[in-house]
């Protein structure tokens, strides 16, 4: 059996590598240490390509592959759909790869796709979603966020600013990370002695969403703090409370960094984004897939980018870190 590495080792590798990459004297970029022939990686995730969130994902991605001599094919449905997806990662696993990363969103559907590739021989990292269900498919580990902590630890943040009654707002049906979000946040506001009603729109339809947030908020004036989780749903939330007058004074906290949620914390307009990291997690599950496949190595444990809270004070230096990386930010804008 191959020895694995353990989880604070790896990021701590993983860092320090990220680190030479990002600050290279003269600003050039570190010569590729990792000789021999490319690795092929196949990546298929479930993100939608409007998201935004996605595009770091990929990008960091695409670094690693740079960086560990890998040929990187990225993947996603055009749309939120299991189903598909699916198709995809069988498709791809019978072109032989390497090595897989993918997604779980939906257990139900994709289990049993990803559990033959593994059984196969391809070894497989789970990305962004899936950290309750990476072992039983048989990947060799997660990148990712524990999602329901993050909700959890939202509502303590929440409930610290004093919220008692809250709206969770979903923006894409079927997606397990985002229901466990809202599921955690939901149990610690309750602990608490609050209470939450979870609101699901469609983020592909911003103005619809807008409508339905402001619709939920006047039907029930009880509620005194806004959880969305992710860019789409505080792009949607971000307008329902500009036109009710209530952006600045509702308390509202978000997943996920854009260059609008950033401004809102810098403004006191949101008290916090969550943010998991988009683009480690891409870099960190390509890399763990071709160290597994060059050196038989791989974490012991799954390797957690999240949460981080970005809150007034240090919301500076996140907006830094970005720009440092070279990570352009999605701009966004409310729904008009």
């Amino acid at each position: 059996m191959p020895r694995r590495l353990s989880a604070s080792l790896v990021a701590t590798l993983l860092f320090a590598w990220l680190l030479a990459a990002c600050t290279g004297t003269s600003g050039s970029t570190p010569t590729n240490p990792v000789a021999g022939s490319r690795i092929t990686v196949v990546m298929v995730t479930h993100g939608q390509s409007f998201d935004p969130f996605w595009s770091l994902v990929q990008k960091g991605a695409q670094q690693a592959a740079s960086d560990f001599n890998v040929a990187l094919t990225y993947q996603s449905p055009s749309t939120t759909n299991p189903q598909a997806q699916a198709a995809m990662i069988t498709q791809a696993a019978a072109k032989k790869p390497d090595a897989m990363v993918v997604s779980i969103p939906a257990p139900a559907v994709l289990a049993g796709p990803i559990r033959q590739v593994s059984s196969s021989g391809i070894p497989v990292v789970v990305v962004n979603v899936g950290d309750r269900s990476y072992q039983s498919v048989g990947a060799l580990t997660f990148v990712g966020q524990a999602d329901y902590l993050a909700g959890v630890q939202a509502a303590k943040a929440m409930a610290a600013a004093g919220v008692r009654h809250a709206l969770c707002v979903i923006h894409e049906a079927g997606n397990t990370a985002l229901t466990d979000r809202c599921a955690g946040f939901t149990r610690q506001l309750a602990a608490s002695g609050g209470s939450v009603q979870t609101l699901s729109v469609n983020g592909a339809q911003l103005h619809q969403a807008d409508v339905a947030i402001q619709q939920a908020l006047k039907r029930n004036p009880d509620i005194n703090g806004v959880l969305t989780v992710g860019i789409l749903g505080f792009e949607a939330a971000g307008g329902a409370l500009h036109s009710l007058n209530k952006l600045g004074t509702m308390k509202f906290g978000t997943f996920d960094v854009s260059r609008t949620n950033l401004t809102a914390v810098q403004n006191g307009q949101l008290l916090f984004v969550i943010d998991q990291q988009p683009f480690l997690e891409g870099y960190a599950a390509v890399q763990a897939a071709a160290f597994d496949v060059r050196y038989g190595q791989h974490p012991f444990q799954p390797i957690y980018t999240g949460p981080s809270f970005v809150t007034k004070a240090n919301v500076a230096q996140i907006q830094k870190l970005y720009k440092n990386t070279g990570i352009a930010l999605f701009q966004g804008g409310y729904p008009q």
